[in-house]
């Protein structure tokens, strides 16, 4: 029987190095984020990371919880250590934004963009077909859900189901727990356009971990 190849580390004074000892492999920054909305069975995370691979969400788990950020009982949970890492996933989940609305520097105005939403599936959503029209900072696109893809094209939707309007401040506020969808509507920062059972269904679908809705 092979092996499992050896972790790779820095190995060096350097207390960025020795941070991404502990959270830089892949997948691990999701599970933590995922944990940051409260503790989750395995189950639960499976489902979140759908790609990962069982063996991979195994030996994730096992490293975060040798090395003292993720407890498990019934469920994981965050340990106070882990939970510091709050601030900093909702960091570059905030930073990663522009790339995901297409708004970023250097991105291309005309550029079609197939994102994979696996982790989202269910029985209700996996033959939907489905369009939402955003505008973030004045930037508008299509996001057309096609089974298990989500494309982001520029442009308008023919006849969208939801219509999102809003800033990258108030997206990042939502994508990290600040506030809830409720919140930004009643303060002005966001507008929503569409029932609410489409309105749920499209944040079901796009599967941010922290979003609440608030209604």
């Amino acid at each position: 029987m092979s092996l499992p190849p050896a972790r790779r580390t820095y190995d060096r004074f350097c207390p960025l190095s020795l941070a991404l000892d502990q959270v830089g492999d892949r997948w691990t920054l999701h599970i933590l984020m995922a944990l940051l909305g409260g503790p989750k069975r395995y189950t639960e995370l499976k489902q979140l990371l759908t790609g990962a691979g069982t063996n991979i969400l195994s030996d994730r788990l096992r490293g975060l919880a040798a090395n003292g950020l993720v407890s498990s009982e019934t469920r994981y949970r965050l340990t106070d250590r882990g939970a510091q890492l709050g601030p900093v996933i909702g960091g570059l989940a905030t930073w990663g934004l522009a790339l995901l609305t297409g708004t970023a520097p250097g991105s291309d105005a005309n550029e079609q963009q197939v994102f994979d939403r696996t982790w989202t599936l269910d029985a209700a959503t996996e033959a939907l077909h489905e369009s939402y029209q955003w505008s973030i900072d004045g930037v508008g696109f299509e996001l057309a859900v096609r089974g298990d893809k989500i494309i982001r094209t520029p442009g308008r939707a023919a006849r969208p189901a939801v219509t999102l309007t809003a800033s990258n401040a108030t997206l990042a506020s939502l994508v990290t727990g600040g506030q809830s969808v409720a919140e930004a509507i009643e303060h002005g920062h966001m507008t929503l356009k569409g029932s609410k059972t489409a309105i749920r269904r499209m944040f079901d679908v796009i599967g941010f971990p922290l979003v609440r809705l608030g209604f």
